[in-house]
């Protein structure tokens, strides 16, 4: 029920229940994925954020658009049509810095300067990442959070990027790490803490934070 998926998140306030997905609305009662009780609620606000709709890309392309595109080499690459880039599909993950290595990386293919492995190897990899969260639902597949600055480094090393960008990797990921910590630990004010990037030692702190408008 709600109490176990609020155990598995942690840090939020009693009055936040989080419930997995809903499946039935009855008059006011709603039924929620593997829950067979109903809840009564007087007011459903739908905040789905952005949805993205690959319905333009035709079958022959052999790619699934349902729930997530797959299979993808890397989260991005279509393993059997490699000048296929479907960019920014990985959900807990920085999208700027995502959407920029991965352009890197599809240049360098395209230009010749990164030399794929055959297509039977590209699938392997790809139907791999369908199973990187066993039991978890298939959208959650690609969710990244601390993982994405290993695929950062994989990339930007494939493309022969300087050892800087790599230290500014390192900065990265303690900067997300940091921001998740403060996250669980409170919901309600994590946004307000100001972070400093330190040039000489390549990484960020915290200062004061930010005045409340």
């Amino acid at each position: 029920g709600s109490s176990g998926i609020n155990a598995e998140y942690g840090g939020l306030p009693e009055e936040i229940i989080q419930f997995s997905e809903p499946v039935l609305f009855e008059g006011n009662e709603v039924y929620f994925e593997g829950d067979s009780q109903g809840y009564k609620f007087d007011t459903t606000i739908f905040a789905t954020g952005y949805g993205t709709n690959l319905d333009f890309i035709h079958s022959e392309c052999l790619i699934d658009t349902e729930v997530l595109p797959r299979p993808l080499y890397k989260f991005f690459i279509n393993p059997r049509f490699p000048s296929l880039a479907i960019l920014n599909q990985c959900y807990l993950a920085a999208p700027f810095i995502l959407s920029e290595y991965q352009a890197l990386y599809f240049r360098d293919i395209i230009t010749g300067r990164v030399k794929l492995k055959s297509q039977k190897h590209l699938l392997n990899e790809a139907q791999k990442l369908l199973r990187r969260h066993p039991g978890q639902h298939l959208k959650y597949q690609y969710s990244l959070s601390l993982d994405q600055f290993g695929l950062y480094r994989e990339l930007a090393e494939e493309c022969g990027l300087p050892l800087q960008y790599q230290n500014n990797m390192n900065a990265l990921y303690g900067l997300y790490d940091a921001v998740v910590n403060e996250r669980d630990s409170d919901p309600s004010t994590y946004r307000n803490k100001k972070w400093e990037f330190d040039r000489e030692n390549i990484r960020y702190h915290p200062t004061d934070d930010m005045p409340q408008k």
